[in-house]
């Protein structure tokens, strides 16, 4: 091979790479991290940092927030003052889904926000991930006005990303319609990490509205695809839903709690807030604080620390 057509190979890889990442194809992805880093002296900064944004998106699907936030911390001290707004938010974007990943959609939205208003490329891949964070803190209100905007700026938003983003803010008559949009190339089409975090999404909505059987089964699929991929915080999140929708309609245990209501008691117990359970569990933090009203009065007591004075034994107790 001559050496000008070995460089311009080598300079293709990082595009590859994101392009497979995009569709999911995370053993490929791997394949062409693996050679860039070979050839890495026949490339350039830029070239080089896309393949450290390869490597982050990777860390940030299997949680590993802390080794993303250093990866992308390098590309943002080059991509900031050499004014190059793709690189940047990516690099906003992997931490955006790091943290959501990990339960923190407060500094999930900040870096998203960032990403969205960096590059109109990002802000179409990066739609449903703000979309998750903004439910998550109770500002819906923000969703509809960056999804227009995405849908103007001529990059083409994916269409399961734009259907899950309009989902998770749709009126109630509208919302299960969208959900099943962004599910319905699925089959022909597979993203196994996308199309997860749809099921996930979806099976919650469900199990909200007391469709225990349909949300099972969503919930279910989504927490064999996340735990295939390593997703540890997803796999984590999901299983928390599927426990509540798993006992479903079944009754009550010695305080008279339902299901959802002792997984709430149990997460309290531990000190977490009402926005923190309502993350892990999909719920909003008013929800949550009506559910431990109910925890309340049925026990007699009055605030969350005479919770450590009950037995909530089989409660799943998930690491934050």
């Amino acid at each position: 091979m001559r050496p000008e057509r070995r460089t311009a190979s080598a300079a293709a890889l990082p595009a590859l790479q994101a392009n497979a990442l995009l569709l999911d194809r995370f053993e490929q992805a791997k394949l062409l991290i693996r050679t860039a880093v070979a050839r890495s002296a026949e490339v350039g900064v830029s070239d080089a940092l896309g393949t450290e944004l390869a490597l982050s998106h990777l860390l940030a699907i299997h949680g590993d927030h802390t080794e993303v936030w250093r990866r992308t911390g390098r590309v943002l001290a080059f991509a900031v003052p050499h004014g190059d707004g793709m690189l940047a938010a990516r690099a906003r974007w992997l931490r955006g889904l790091a943290a959501l990943g990990t339960g923190d959609p407060e500094s999930a939205l900040h870096e998203l926000r960032e990403a969205l208003s960096g590059h109109p490329a990002v802000a179409a891949w990066a739609v449903a991930d703000f979309a998750e964070a903004a439910v998550a803190v109770g500002r819906q209100d923000v969703v509809g006005a960056v999804l227009t905007r995405a849908r103007r700026q001529g990059y083409g938003i994916p269409r399961r990303l734009e259907f899950r983003a309009a989902a998770l803010t749709a009126e109630e008559s509208d919302a299960e319609r969208l959900f099943l949009a962004a599910l319905q190339d699925a089959d022909t089409a597979a993203m196994p990490f996308t199309d997860a975090r749809a099921r996930f999404a979806y099976g919650s909505w469900l199990a909200r509205r007391h469709r225990t059987t349909a949300a099972r089964s969503q919930l279910a699929c989504a927490h064999r695809g996340f735990a295939a991929l390593g997703a540890e915080g997803w796999t984590r999140r999901v299983a928390a839903e599927l426990q509540a929708a798993g006992v479903g309609e079944v009754g009550v245990d010695r305080y008279g709690f339902t299901p959802r209501e002792h997984q709430i008691a149990g997460f309290a117990a531990q000190g977490l807030s009402n926005r923190e359970i309502g993350w892990r569990l999909g719920l909003s933090h008013r929800t949550v604080g009506s559910h431990l009203s109910h925890v309340f009065h049925k026990v007699g007591i009055a605030s969350r620390a005479q919770l450590s004075g009950l037995d909530l034994t089989g409660v799943e107790m998930m690491p934050g």
